[in-house]
């Protein structure tokens, strides 16, 4: 089975563009060349705007390859719980901008002409077990989904391969191949505004509106974050926590593949369910297992659980596809859009949970209003700058006693491992030595890597993901490859590489 997102193995031809080599100045720079980097890009060209967009790898290959492909309405938080923890109001609005932006990402496939596979298929919930958990959740978001005016029916006929006691179907909802859509959005409008991959940003001077490159600075009058978690340390930071899942993907030797999205009503794991036809060939998969970034101990286990769970359910043939992807859960349910604590002129988009592939096209209709010095109706239901101790309080202090628990790990003699030669092939454990915490991995060629174990975003100790090989920050979510370099932030900079003979010589 290949590690790899199933939309990554499944795109067309990667488009490549150039590297940024020069110093320039533009009306609005743009880090990040997701669906909310480019969803951004394009509506402020549009408007008029010189726009430039900065990816550290390529286009799309973020956390938008590594989504499901699922595009609804309603959201990860549940709307019951969005009605429960705000007001009607508010879960009715969330609905409706939502449904907005699902409706202008089906319109600019269309405009363009984008092959992306893109679809309208229902979302289900659905119940194996009608527990009094099932029917009191199923029936709570009935109510709900009818009130924010969505086309939702309670029913027993849910088409999937095995049994499944009750659900609720909502019409009108989508699904595409997410790296097909933003390949085909960059080549389609990349005359419109710059694209520059491998370019990283090594820092954000919010003060003088100025972002720099290891060799080039770049000078705009806004500057929008759209990196998933905001590059760098803000104080939305401590309203979020960051999550991984996974998902594998296979095929069947017999039975059918469902069409729409599903999603598993249960008051333990939930799953999400669906299929994807590959020119002729399908695949079904499932997305769950969802932990706190970093705090796991052993992520071979969630993806063997996947397994099973499809195994157990489907005719499976092979497996063929997995992959892991990360999110961002607010403290209050909601998105955070708009602009960053420090300063007027630079923008954010984050908290979006497992529903970013519309929120990151809201996101990108909501700061394009903004900049434009237009009103958005729904800037301040997202506002970042919004506190709300009340709505907030239990899951912030949640996250951040979880934080200082993570924090504490940095204390002498807390460790994996006393020496190098206890760290196996294919294994990474921390190990302190002098009274440093180092990040050792041994590759299978029996090589050691060690790099410092300290993120460099906020000093927290990282941990191992020996699934996707990977050293994990637990506190924000901070993401490195063995060898130190960042494959995700919010850290702007590696874990510092270290030697064997530095180390010893150490005093």
């Amino acid at each position: 089975m290949k590690t790899t997102s199933i939309w990554k193995a499944t795109a067309d031809k990667q488009i490549n563009f150039p590297p940024l080599q020069k110093d320039i100045t533009v009306d609005v720079a743009i880090v990040g060349g997701g669906i909310t980097g480019l969803m951004s890009a394009l509506f402020l060209s549009e408007a008029g705007k010189k726009v430039a967009v900065f990816e550290a790898l390529n286009v799309g290959l973020g956390t938008t390859g590594y989504s499901t492909g699922n595009l609804y309405s309603i959201v990860d938080e549940h709307l019951s719980k969005i009605k429960s923890k705000w007001d009607k109001e508010v879960m009715i609005n969330v609905v409706k901008s939502r449904s907005r932006a699902l409706d202008l990402i089906e319109q600019t496939i269309n405009k363009f002409g984008i092959e992306c596979d893109f679809a309208r298929q229902p979302f289900h919930y659905f119940a194996e077990k009608l527990d009094d958990y099932a029917v009191e959740f199923l029936n709570e978001e009935h109510t709900t989904a009818q009130e924010a005016g969505l086309n939702a029916t309670l029913t027993s006929d849910i088409p999937l391969n095995f049994p499944v006691e009750r659900g609720l179907r909502i019409e009108n909802q989508a699904q595409f191949h997410p790296l097909k859509f933003i390949r085909g959005l960059a080549e389609k409008v990349s005359d419109k505004f710059m694209i520059f991959e491998n370019t990283k940003i090594e820092e954000i001077d919010e003060d003088n509106i100025t972002l720099k490159t290891a060799s080039n600075t770049i000078k705009a009058d806004k500057i929008i974050i759209a990196t998933h978690t905001p590059k760098g340390i803000f104080a939305v930071q401590s309203f979020m926590g960051p999550y991984r899942e996974y998902g594998v993907a296979g095929t069947l030797k017999s039975g059918n593949y469902p069409q729409g999205i599903f999603w598993q009503v249960s008051e333990g794991k939930k799953h999400s369910v669906r299929s994807f036809n590959d020119n002729g060939k399908n695949y079904i998969m499932v997305i769950g297992e969802k932990h706190k970034t970093g705090q796991e101990d052993d992520s071979t286990n969630r993806e063997q659980r996947l397994e099973k769970y499809l195994k157990v359910r489907c005719d499976i043939d092979t497996f063929e596809y997995r992959w892991g992807g990360q999110h961002y859960r607010s403290a209050d349910g909601l998105a955070f859009i708009g602009q960053s604590f420090m300063t007027d002129d630079t923008y954010i988009a984050t908290g979006f949970a497992t529903d970013g592939l519309v929120y990151g096209t809201l996101a990108a209709m909501i700061i394009k209003d903004h900049i434009l010095g237009k009103r958005n109706e729904y800037f301040e239901m997202y506002n970042s700058r919004r506190i709300t101790p009340l709505k907030s309080a239990a899951s912030f202090i949640k996250e951040n006693i979880n934080e200082v628990i993570q924090y504490l790990k940095d204390y002498p003699g807390n460790a994996d491992a006393d020496e190098f030669s206890e760290v196996k092939k294919d294994e990474g454990k921390i190990i302190e030595i002098k009274g440093e915490k180092c990040g050792v991995y041994r590759d299978e060629d029996d090589k050691l890597h060690i790099v410092s174990a300290v993120c460099t975003h906020m000093k927290c100790i990282v941990n191992w993901n020996n699934l996707e090989k990977s050293w994990d920050c637990p506190c924000h979510g901070s993401r490195f490859n063995c060898k130190g370099e960042v494959i995700e932030g919010p850290a702007f900079s590696g874990l510092t590489l270290l030697t064997e003979t530095k180390l010893k010589n150490k005093k």
